[in-house]
């Protein structure tokens, strides 16, 4: 179970900007635009990723793939039971094309973004993971054409009390 998290500051908020934007500069630079040691920084991180509010990941530019291809999945089962869900979720998670899965409220009971190498794979994929299934009563799959904005980076001031 990851640390208790003190209340974050400005300071936070704006080393927490800095390391969204690139987690690769170095800690004298990050210091250097918050005011603080390069020793002061790093004990910063290291509570942000002690107590599970940071951890660091390479991410990879799909733009820079032209090789991938993506498509988002729609899906409402027939049973909603917290088993149902409990399965289809672990089902996803394990599935390592499923980029993102989110359980929604209205009409869909998912959104699931999927990506292969091509249109025929995405088809076989999302027919594999969803035509078999018999809770799932309905899935729509919309391939993307392209991407508007994509990213993870929250703004700091959703990271402020």
């Amino acid at each position: 179970m990851p640390a208790k998290q003190r209340p974050l500051d400005e300071i936070d908020a704006q080393l927490l900007d800095l390391l969204q934007a690139d987690a690769d500069r170095t800690l004298r630079e990050l210091g250097d635009e918050v005011g603080l040691s390069p020793s002061a920084v790093q004990r910063r991180i290291t509570g942000y990723k002690t107590t599970g509010l940071l951890r660091t990941v390479a991410v990879v530019n799909t733009d820079r793939t032209p090789s991938l291809t993506q498509a988002l999945v729609l899906l409402t089962l027939v049973e909603e039971s917290p088993e149902h869900h409990r399965r289809i979720a672990d089902r996803l998670r394990a599935q390592p094309e499923v980029q993102q899965c989110y359980a929604l409220s209205g009409r869909w009971d998912y959104a699931v973004l999927l990506t292969a190498t091509s249109i025929r794979a995405l088809r076989d994929l999302s027919d594999a993971l969803f035509k078999t299934d018999d809770n799932i009563r309905r899935y729509d799959t919309m391939f993307l054409l392209d991407t508007v904005k994509s990213g993870t980076t929250l703004p700091s001031e959703f990271l402020l009390p």
